[in-house]
Parts: structure tokens; C-alpha cells; sequence
């Protein structure tokens, strides 16, 4: 068996050529790949209360995200309503224009956040009852 291992030796060397692992020559290393799928939504808490002057909280919402390319909020209502009311959902805000549809706010990557919903009505007042909160990913 020495005679055997010595030719080896012997025919490698002569030879010039030595075959070394693959664990010597490259890195070794594992690649992973996972897919987690987009996951959102909201809720309002409704709650109502007169903040002071013409404005009134209307409950909160909490909203989440994780895509990773953001999402927005849209605010539907009954269209010809709410002319002119300021809606305010944290720091943002919009002037709803009567149309029926309005986007909120837009988050420019994934989160978790909980916001104070609050209203200042129109000419007309709050001339409708049903205000709807969607969101819906970038």
C-alpha cells in the first residue's frame, strides 16, 4: 500500500499537475431566496368629538404595509358630497372636491402607523355618512 501511495506521489510530481478539493479553490457558501407576499390593509376606528372652532376628530386609523414600493390611502364618499371639506389623516391633508374620490396620503416604502382622522366640513357641512377607506400598494 506505501508502494502504491509513493507512485502516486511520484507520478503527481513528475507530472507537475496537483488536483487540489473544490473546498480549497472556491468559497463555499449557501444563496437563499425567499418570496414574502405583500401584505396590507386599514381599519378606522371611528369616534367622533368636536376638537374646537369647525373642526372634528372622526377616530383614527391604522394602517400597514410592506410593500416595498409604498402604498396610498384613498378616501371614497358619496359623489356631489363633501364639497369643500378638509379631511386630515395625521399631517396630511386634502380638500375633497365633491367627486367622489380622493387619495389621503402616500407612504413611499412599507410601514406601520396609527393617525388621527379629522374633518373640517364644507359649505354644506357633512352631507353625507358613509366615508370609506382603502389602500392600495405603489
Amino acid at each position: 500500500m506505501l508502494n502504491v501511495f509513493r507512485a502516486s506521489v511520484l507520478l503527481l510530481v513528475a507530472t507537475g499537475s496537483v488536483a487540489a478539493p473544490a473546498a480549497m479553490v472556491g468559497k463555499a457558501g449557501y444563496q437563499l431566496s425567499v418570496n414574502v407576499p405583500v401584505l396590507c390593509g386599514i381599519r378606522h376606528q371611528p369616534g367622533m368629538a368636536l376638537l374646537g372652532g369647525n373642526e372634528y376628530r372622526l377616530g383614527s386609523l391604522r394602517e400597514y404595509c410592506n410593500a416595498a414600493r409604498g402604498y396610498r390611502v384613498n378616501l371614497t364618499y358619496a359623489p356631489g358630497s363633501m364639497r369643500g371639506a378638509v379631511v386630515m389623516v395625521g399631517d396630511d391633508h386634502v380638500v375633497l372636491d365633491g367627486s367622489g374620490t380622493a387619495i389621503i396620503s402616500v407612504a413611499h416604502g412599507p410601514s406601520i402607523r396609527e393617525r388621527d382622522l379629522r374633518a373640517t366640513p364644507g359649505h354644506a357641512g357633512f352631507d353625507t355618512d358613509r366615508m370609506n377607506f382603502a389602500i392600495e400598494t405603489l
